[in-house]
């Protein structure tokens, strides 16, 4: 497993402060990795940054998103999917929470030849109590929802910083009506159909603080999440 065996998907909306920047170190960082950043219709500059960026280098690619129908984290990852030709893809967020460097425990992952790689939130920097406290109430309904199923249950459930065999996951999404199109935990909803005798390999990192920029969620995250548990 090398780099150039992976894609990293990054879906975006409204990050000029952060991809430009996200998108040279990982490529400074990962020699033939190919990133696609899947914007759902950002309004600050942020697709226009990475069309530069695509000059320069041809592995940093874009997926446009503004006209779509349908938009969303799950279904902007969903999309990306589709275009990616390399055997192994990555999910990381397009504000620095998720620290680049950790993507080579990804890779060494993947060279145990698993399924599903997922980044486990070790240590989280200065979350307010509310936002614990909705994490915290996520992870456990999700668990739950999982149990029910007889379905794994990872450490860290509502992790954004996963990936997997893309023909794996693709084959479930096309199989089985499992993604909350509007909503934000698409691993979430990978889980509530991967095979039971499925290898998942788990690594640790440190959830920084956004940089820039604001969070996303909101209710209509929550309710799409809590609508997806059953």
């Amino acid at each position: 497993m090398n780099p150039s065996d992976l894609s990293i998907i990054i879906p975006t909306l409204n990050e000029s402060q952060n991809i430009g920047r996200l998108c040279e170190t990982i490529a400074s960082l990962y020699e033939g990795i190919e990133i696609i950043v899947a914007d759902d219709g950002s309004t600050d500059g942020t697709s226009e940054i990475v069309q530069e960026l695509n000059r320069s280098n041809p592995s940093i690619r874009l997926l446009d998103r503004k006209n779509e129908d349908i938009h969303g984290l799950t279904i902007s990852i969903a999309d990306a999917l589709k275009l990616v030709k390399r055997p192994y893809f990555m999910v990381i967020d397009g504000d620095f929470q998720h620290p680049p460097e950790s993507i080579a425990d990804a890779i060494k992952c993947f060279g145990q030849e698993v399924d599903l790689v997922i980044g486990r939130r070790d240590h989280v920097e200065e979350w307010p109590f509310t936002r614990k406290l909705i994490s915290w109430g996520a992870q456990t309904l999700g668990w739950w929802a999982l149990f029910i199923r007889r379905r794994q249950r990872p450490s860290d459930l509502m992790s954004g910083f996963f990936g997997g065999k893309v023909d794996l996951i693709m084959d479930l999404i096309e199989n089985n009506n499992l993604l909350s199109a509007t909503g934000y935990k698409f691993l979430f909803d990978i889980l509530k159909a991967f095979p039971r005798d499925g290898t998942i390999c788990e690594f640790g990192y440190t959830f920084r603080n956004r940089e820039y920029g604001t969070s996303k969620i909101g209710k209509k995250q929550m309710i799409a999440f809590l609508r997806s548990l059953f």
